[in-house]
């Protein structure tokens, strides 16, 4: 069930809005939770747990060419996603296809995201639109917990309050992507094994497929990741559903290092249910500027908001 708050900047209540109401957290919003940790990586935690079961061990005892398993795989994976913070300004190109004509002429968006690895595991990201400039209000403050769980916060300026909402599992009616996504798929919910070699792009790959955890919740029940072999980065990652029928594609068209950090440049989401895909291009990008922890504050986020 989608758990919403509005919190005055006065007083604290909880509030649960009717979804089509123009003062509910904005269908945006939820697609700047399924694309905040893109740019960086396919995997939003970085302390993967250990496989549980003796399946799982078997099955990740499976070697790739170079002689590696499905758990050293994606430790090599996640180890790419080792700075301290980041800033990255991207373009977004929203198109699809739909009843209207207006509706379907492809959307242009330009946004900052700034990232910060706190010490006690939390992921904290700033979204701010630039433009265009009516999209503002859209701002959000996004925390990723050790444990899984999201916040999302929003400013809204008319009422002076902050709207909340911590659903997992939600879709989001406008692009079809869910608070998971945030997270990369939340892999910590799956068992990965290794399915073999691929190729990409005529790149090497490795291949590996993440099952759902028994009573872990998800939309997906599995997901197949294609893992570079030179740079460990991730190229590509396809999301199933309760079908095994494809639902999402994400697709990384260009990649390169910045500051010493793979970084993804160009990349793409087909959301196959939705027939909506968005192309995003990551135009600047600086990592390590020790960026303040008052950025990443409500404070703030009604300060930028409120412009």
């Amino acid at each position: 069930m989608t758990q919403i708050k509005r919190i005055n900047t006065d007083q604290i209540s909880a509030y649960s809005p009717n979804p089509f109401h123009p003062r509910s957290i904005p269908a945006l919003l939820r697609f700047l939770i399924a694309i905040s940790l893109l740019p960086i990586s396919l995997v939003g935690c970085r302390n993967e747990p250990q496989p549980s079961s003796s399946t799982a061990a078997n099955e990740n005892a499976a070697t790739t060419s170079s002689g590696l398993n499905a758990a050293a795989i994606i430790e090599r994976y996640r180890a790419l996603d080792n700075s301290h913070d980041s800033t990255i300004k991207m373009r977004a190109r929203i198109s699809g296809f739909e009843n209207s004509e207006a509706l379907n002429a492809p959307r242009q968006l330009q946004l900052t995201i700034s990232r910060k690895h706190e010490p006690d595991g939390r992921l904290v990201m700033l979204i701010e639109f630039t433009s265009p400039l009516e999209e503002r209000d859209r701002d959000g403050l996004i925390t990723a917990f050790p444990d899984g769980r999201i916040e999302a916060v929003r400013y809204v300026q008319s009422t002076d309050s902050f709207i909340v909402t911590n659903d997992p599992t939600g879709e989001d009616a406008l692009f079809g992507l869910t608070p998971q996504e945030l997270a990369e798929g939340q892999p910590e919910k799956y068992e990965f094994s290794l399915i073999g070699d691929d190729t990409y792009n005529g790149e090497p790959v490795s291949k590996l497929r993440g099952t759902l955890k028994p009573r872990a919740e998800s939309k997906f029940r599995s997901l197949e990741l294609l893992i570079s072999k030179q740079s460990f980065a991730a190229l590509q990652a396809d999301f199933l559903d309760n079908h095994n029928e494809l639902a999402r594609r994400l697709a990384v068209s260009k990649s390169q290092i910045i500051n010493g950090h793979w970084t993804r440049m160009a990349w793409s989401i087909d959301n196959r249910a939705r027939q909506k895909k968005i192309d995003f291009e990551a135009v600047d990008v600086k990592y390590d500027q020790n960026l303040s922890d008052s950025l990443f504050s409500r404070e703030h986020l009604k300060k930028i908001a409120s412009r």
